[in-house]
């Protein structure tokens, strides 16, 4: 049996605790998606007697990294923000909701992506970059994670044997904690039957269900049922058309500067890049990496626009800071208009890296221009963005 990709799905959750494992039903509309599980399989090349490489595969630690495309909603915006920075305390009612959010480390979550017949899922998933683009006059964000662990397929360790199956014992070839990643709730299919799982057992291998007619040998398939689709109403993604660029010499400048369009830059591409740099650290109890740490945390900004004078090539040149205020208007939340979805983007302290003038036949000079995001000591920051949004705090 084929199977088409857009009858996939992406589900999230954050975590409590994070890398413990929740089930995740919040789901979004996925544009793409690449996670994989770096198993790291190595040819046993040992000297056995034999004119060949090798008779076998030896295991190292693993890892489980990749990427999610998804568009860039105002609520789909707020989880991914929450993944990489720090959200403050909420505030607002259904009329809309304002979330502060600041350096610092994000939650973890718990992705779920159907492929085919089964669900993917990995837990403890923390962001390690983010990508924020315009893409056909909308935003777009490309998210890379590192994620502490998955559960997908498995395989039956100890035969079912008919009537009256209450417990299901799963091999150990690929972990010797192969439970790992399932909570109470989930749906497994064995033996062609679904069985919902009551409990998880902490010696690593079994799993608990209501009694249940199973016959399944040894070796067989068990897989993470896909969970039924719901996708509640989602908001426009942000519009390029409707984001307004201020500069100024300092925040509070950039920010007045946002305020008139007439005061403010006109763009025509850019990409907000924040980076938190994981590392995935893989220790003993465990093959999968048992924590995920952020290092050093940075960011960066890629604009163009019209090539106006020589301003920002003297900037450039005299590594002059700069401040710079991205602010993305949606539609309205409240009846009466007073209310609008907004994210604002604040960059108290920049400097040009790149700044590049090139010329054409035919087409207008244009700034091309890389800025670095840099910690300014006066607002003792390097960014805080502030996102208002239909969803309530308690949701992240």
């Amino acid at each position: 049996m084929n199977y088409l990709g857009n009858e996939s799905y992406l589900a999230i959750k954050p975590e409590a605790t994070p890398g413990t494992p929740v089930k995740p039903t919040i789901m979004i509309p996925l544009v793409a998606e690449d996670i994989k599980t770096v198993v790291n399989y190595k040819a046993d090349d040992r000297m056995k007697g034999i004119a060949w490489k090798s008779d076998d595969l030896i295991r190292g630690n693993r890892s489980h990294e990749g990427s999610i495309t998804v568009l860039g909603d105002p609520d789909t915006l707020g989880h991914i923000l929450n993944m990489g920075m720090i959200k403050g305390s909420s505030t607002g009612s259904v009329d809309g909701y304002t979330h502060p959010l600041t350096v610092g480390d994000g939650k973890s979550y718990t992705f779920e992506i159907k492929k085919g017949s089964y669900a993917q899922r990995f837990f403890g998933v923390k962001s390690d970059e983010t990508s924020i683009e315009f893409k056909d006059g909308h935003m777009e964000i490309k998210m890379t994670v590192k994620a502490t662990g998955q559960f997908s397929i498995a395989t039956v360790g100890i035969a079912l044997t008919g009537a009256g199956m209450v417990s299901l014992v799963l091999d150990d070839t690929y972990d010797i904690a192969p439970n790992r990643g399932l909570v109470i709730g989930d749906v497994l299919t064995v033996g062609g039957v679904d069985v919902t799982l009551t409990g998880v057992d902490v010696d690593g291998i079994t799993v608990t269900f209501a009694s249940t007619a199973i016959t399944a040998s040894i070796g067989d398939k068990v897989e993470l049922k896909p969970q039924t689709v719901s996708l509640g109403a989602f908001s426009d993604p942000f519009y390029f058309g409707n984001i307004i660029v201020g500069f100024g010499t300092d925040i509070a400048d950039a920010i007045a500067n946002t305020a008139d369009r007439a005061d403010a830059k006109l763009a025509h591409e850019m990409k907000i890049i924040l980076k938190n740099n994981l590392l995935a650290q893989n220790g003993t109890n465990r093959m999968d990496p048992y924590e995920i740490l952020p290092r050093t945390k940075e960011a960066q900004l890629e604009i163009k626009q019209l090539f106006k004078g020589a301003e920002q090539r003297q900037a450039w040149l005299d590594r002059k800071f700069q401040a710079v205020s991205i602010v993305g208007l949606g539609k309205f939340i409240k009846a009466d208009f007073s209310t609008q979805e907004k994210v604002t983007f604040n960059f108290p302290a920049v400097k040009l890296t790149d700044n590049e003038n090139a010329i054409a036949v035919g087409e207008y000079i244009i700034d091309d221009q890389k800025f670095e995001v840099l910690y300014d000591a006066v607002t003792a920051e390097a960014m805080d963005i502030e996102l208002i949004n239909k969803t309530a705090g308690t949701v992240y």
